[in-house]
């Protein structure tokens, strides 16, 4: 067993105070409280091997695909994300250099370089990824196209156990934890890492190393962004055994299927054409050439565009138009969709939420996004003039959605306006979701919900508990103290205990 150095701990902490923790959940309280007493923090985690810490099932819930059905994103435990960001951190160099190259533009995606918090110093690779497709398409006439089903689902761990004892065996220690570390959030699963923190993209990376090796030993040339291969040749027959051999190896070693809907042979020139120089995808990238957008960790397409010097009115009748560009789309363009409401929301333009009130259930699938977009827009006039209309949003089938109905929440619930609404405040406080519940406590200074609370609080999951504990600053100093002393005293949850003392010492 291994001991988390204090060096990748302050990694962690910087990444996920500058990032996220899931790249589909807002960002627990949790942290602020974590950070607060970040040294006593330290000496817990680097107090004993990582098979000794405590390890909590993480939050699991599921989010629209824009073509239908749906995908599993995670949440782990705070204390849980800061350790699974540490042990990524310990192998980044390790995984780096056991890869192919960067210079041949093979494993295009997420070239790794530990830089402020950010594991993929080195980029995106997306742009990579696209050059060395057309530069194969013009030197061979056939192009082999496929991806795994559900890759990060089904990662085997013990053949990412392997991938990092092969990168270097003095991390093997290392390596066992990581799997037992997985394995405990997976229920003893031995498949699968969690969609949504930046650190699945290394284990992801690292599981691909000898899956691209066996490619390349098969006298063919590739490119390949995360599991989307791309495999050339002068002969589909050629490409036809390839794709026999790569389907038993990825079975056999891996445990891996590849998707029969997402793989297809063709003319290289052709697919140049009709998936990379296409009227749609040359205006897409027009209208991203008038954004600006640096997101490295989203597992979508991501565009780095240069910064503009425009004036606002300017760029907000630019957003305009991107926004209703994307909604005439037959199918949401994810990649367009966060580019287009990330600029909006980094510049605070109001102006294209009426396209996304009008079309909510089209933009579900970046539910995550739009939540994030309204809460950075939303001033008293804003809520005042939106009320209805966000009245009427949550009727919608969007709001069968798990996701969707707590990212809805979480925004209403840090708006004292909006929750003035009996309609909007019936659907924060009857809802599913008590952590949202005592964000709007804590806006609406509401006592008599936190005292409802104290009671049962010992039932509640850790989540809801924690949400409890930090809606009790809206209490009387006196009860409030009184009840986090026994609380503290009593509780046998590190991560409780410290989100009770936090509150102690800043309500």
């Amino acid at each position: 067993m291994a001991i988390i150095n204090e060096i990748s701990l302050e990694f962690a902490r910087e990444h996920i105070s500058k990032y996220y923790d899931s790249d589909f959940f807002p960002k627990p309280i949790e942290y602020e409280a974590l950070w607060y007493q970040w040294n006593d923090v330290k000496t817990e985690l680097t107090s004993k091997n990582v098979g000794k810490i405590w390890v909590t099932q993480p939050r699991a819930m599921t989010i629209a695909k824009p073509k239908g059905g749906f995908r599993i994103v995670h949440q782990l435990e705070p204390i849980d994300s800061v350790i699974y960001t540490a042990l990524a951190c310990e192998i980044t160099g390790a995984i780096e250099a056991a890869r192919m190259p960067s210079e041949e533009h093979i494993a295009c995606s997420y070239r790794l370089a530990i830089s402020d918090g950010n594991f993929f110093g080195a980029g995106s690779g997306w742009v990579d990824f696209t050059k060395k497709t057309e530069d194969l398409a013009c030197k061979y006439s056939s192009v082999l196209i496929t991806d795994i089903t559900d890759f990060y689902n089904q990662i085997y761990l013990h053949r990412l156990n392997n991938a990092i004892e092969i990168a270097d065996k003095e991390l093997k220690p290392l390596a066992d934890d990581i799997e037992n570390f997985l394995s405990t959030l997976n229920s003893k699963s031995s498949q699968g890492v969690p969609v949504g923190p930046a650190a699945s993209i290394i284990m992801a990376e690292a599981v691909f190393i000898d899956i691209d090796q066996f490619i390349k030993d098969q006298g063919v040339q590739h490119t390949r962004y995360v599991d989307d291969i791309r495999i050339f040749s002068n002969s589909p027959r050629e490409l036809s055994g390839v794709l026999e051999k790569l389907t038993l190896y990825l079975y056999e070693n891996h445990r891996l299927t590849l998707s029969s809907d997402k793989t297809f042979t063709m003319d290289s020139s052709e697919f140049i054409e009709e998936h990379i120089h296409n009227h749609y995808a040359e205006e897409k990238i027009l209208l991203l050439e008038t954004l600006e957008i640096f997101n490295p960790y989203t597992d979508e397409m991501e565009e780095i565009q240069i910064e503009i010097d425009d004036e606002d009115a300017i760029r907000e009748a630019r957003l305009k138009a991107a926004i209703e560009k994307v909604i005439s789309y037959e199918y949401l363009d994810l990649g367009l969709a966060r580019s287009v409401i990330r600029t909006a929301r980094r510049h605070a333009c109001p102006n294209i939420a009426e396209n996304i009130f009008s079309h909510f259930d089209f933009f579900a699938p970046v539910v995550n996004d739009v939540a994030l977009y309204l809460h950075e827009v939303t001033s008293d006039d804003f809520a005042k003039n939106n009320v209805s209309i966000i009245e009427e949003i949550i009727t919608t089938p969007a709001f069968d959605s798990q996701i969707c109905r707590f990212w809805m929440e979480w925004y209403i619930s840090q708006s004292p306006i909006l929750l003035k609404s009996h309609k909007l405040h019936s659907f924060v406080f009857n809802g599913p979701n008590i952590e949202n519940q005592a964000l709007a406590a804590i806006t609406t200074k509401n006592v008599a919900w936190v005292r409802s609370h104290k009671a049962t609080v010992y039932n509640l999951g850790g989540r809801a508990r924690r949400a409890v504990l930090n809606a009790s600053r809206v209490l009387p100093s006196d009860e409030r103290t009184h009840w986090l002393k026994l609380f503290i005293g009593n509780s046998p949850v590190l991560l409780d205990r410290l989100v009770a003392q936090w509150v102690q010492k800043t309500a």
